[in-house]
């Protein structure tokens, strides 16, 4: 055992004494560079991209061209329309009004006025027949108006009427509500691009731990292969190498592939071609989140989820409809009303064919078998729904910031773990980076030793991204206004 041991000891030292000498320009240069990466590649520094182009460019541009943003817009566009036509519905009403008539047929009257007067006419002409009374033919009336014509204004203006007063309230409420639903839907799709895009810059932070790994493997490779001409090892140590490689080249694929798929759901949400390429944000990776505290999440929940004020809207517009309904049982419509025009045979304008018309209404029901008291049960009974709905939404509300804090605080536990092992990899290097150039380390020890330097820097930048997620999810359950 001894025997062996000196053998291997021997060996090593000649390996030690082989990169010192017959490698050592190479070796040297490789030290360098890789400090250079260890220096350069660090957290969030790999990306090679502009930052003119930030993450709220493209929220915006996902707020303005996103289907269900602007199908929520067109609601409100319609919310505002519809509030505009109710409140139209309580002003004066002036219309005009021209028809003319020429009828043939129909129905007649017989009217025997010959008959009736002939004989008095008569009797008068043998009095005096100075006087000569005509003799009259009997007459046929058509009931159909012929050559006649009606050219008028309407005037119409409702003095109290509670479908008209309600209904105004009514629509201004469910607007309210419409209001709502489209800020929550913003809220929920800024969301949804922050999670999507970061989820596409984790794929080039992957890619770079990768790629660093293939460098060192790479300059690994170039050792080796020098080791096995100078007979200093043997073949399969060049195998093993090629193998990584291979590994490293079908991780680098797949990200790739992850990549193209999380580039194209971001184009998705952005309502935009699915295979427009993206700028990755550098400096997104290292922006800072603040120290959350529950108490003032749950508060700010409870005040400012639109989900909860579309519903309060919903329970206002049926309490109005009761209120609506009640007032039907209790209070009449009241209307004023008239009619200026012309009137008469032939389409004439003069004083014989002018009129016009005042009129004041009142209407109500005396008796309508129950239906409006129905209605006012059904409204209030719809009411009280939406006031059940409302406290099951704010209790689940509630559990969501709960969870969501919780997954806050763990993946900032998280980060600290990561930090802590980039601390102790970086503190690791340098001792092995010491004594290799002090001759008493391998040089695989260091490749080994920046591996591990790399990989944690890329996990603390992992970490942090669900850091960040965490954040947004936060500030989508809990807005600040």
């Amino acid at each position: 055992m001894s025997c062996k041991k000196g053998i291997f000891l021997q060996h090593q030292i000649n390996t030690v004494q082989f990169i010192k000498t017959v490698m050592k320009q190479s070796t040297r240069r490789f030290i360098f560079r890789l400090i250079g990466l260890l220096l350069l590649g660090g957290w969030g520094g790999g990306l090679q991209a502009q930052t003119s182009v930030m993450l709220e460019d493209y929220i915006r541009l996902g707020l303005e061209n996103n289907p269900r943003t602007q199908s929520r817009r067109l609601n409100l566009q319609q919310s505002d329309l519809q509030i505009k036509q109710a409140k139209a519905l309580g002003l004066p009403t002036l219309t005009f009004n021209a028809n003319y008539t020429r009828a043939l047929g129909g129905r007649k009257l017989d009217f025997p006025i010959g008959d009736l007067l002939n004989p008095a006419y008569n009797a008068l002409n043998a009095i005096n027949p100075q006087f000569m009374f005509p003799t009259l033919e009997n007459q046929q009336i058509q009931f159909l108006p012929d050559n006649f014509h009606e050219t008028k204004l309407n005037f119409a203006y409702p003095l109290y009427n509670t479908d008209i007063r309600y209904n105004r309230r009514i629509q201004q409420q469910l607007r309210e509500s419409q209001d709502a639903q489209l800020l929550a839907t913003e809220h929920e799709l800024r969301y949804q691009i922050t999670e999507a895009y970061v989820r596409y810059l984790q794929t080039w932070e992957a890619e770079k731990i990768w790629k660093n790994t293939r460098e060192v493997l790479l300059e690994l490779k170039r050792l080796n292969e020098s080791l096995v001409k100078n007979n200093v090892a043997t073949k399969d140590i060049i195998t093993t190498a090629d193998y990584e490689l291979n590994k490293i080249d079908n991780e680098l694929f797949a990200l790739e592939t992850q990549r193209n798929t999380a580039q194209a759901y971001v184009n998705l949400l952005l309502f935009r071609d699915l295979q427009t390429p993206l700028v990755p944000d550098t400096n997104l990776l290292r922006a800072l989140v603040p120290d959350y505290r529950l108490e003032p999440l749950l508060d700010q929940a409870q005040r400012n989820r639109q989900e909860l004020r579309a519903l309060q809207s919903g329970i206002n517009a049926s309490e109005t409809a009761v209120k609506l309904n009640q007032s039907n049982q209790k209070l009449p419509d009241l209307y004023i009303g008239g009619e200026l025009g012309f009137q008469g045979f032939g389409y004439k304008f003069n004083g014989d064919q002018a009129y016009m018309l005042a009129q004041v209404g009142l209407s109500y029901d005396l008796y309508d078998g129950g239906q409006r008291k129905q209605k006012t049960q059904i409204s209030r009974i719809e009411a009280e729904k939406l006031k059940v709905q409302q406290a099951e939404v704010a209790q689940q509300i509630q559990m969501q910031v709960i969870q969501t804090f919780n997954e806050f605080l763990a993946a900032r536990f998280a980060f600290e773990t990561a930090k802590t092992g980039v601390q102790s990899a970086e503190s690791v290097f340098r001792i092995v980076n010491n004594k290799y150039r002090a001759g008493q380390a391998l040089l695989i020890e260091l490749l080994e030793a920046q591996n591990r330097v790399t990989t944690a820097r890329l996990q603390q930048s992992l970490a942090w991204s669900n850091v960040i997620l965490k954040s947004a999810e936060l500030n989508r359950i809990a807005p600040e206004n």
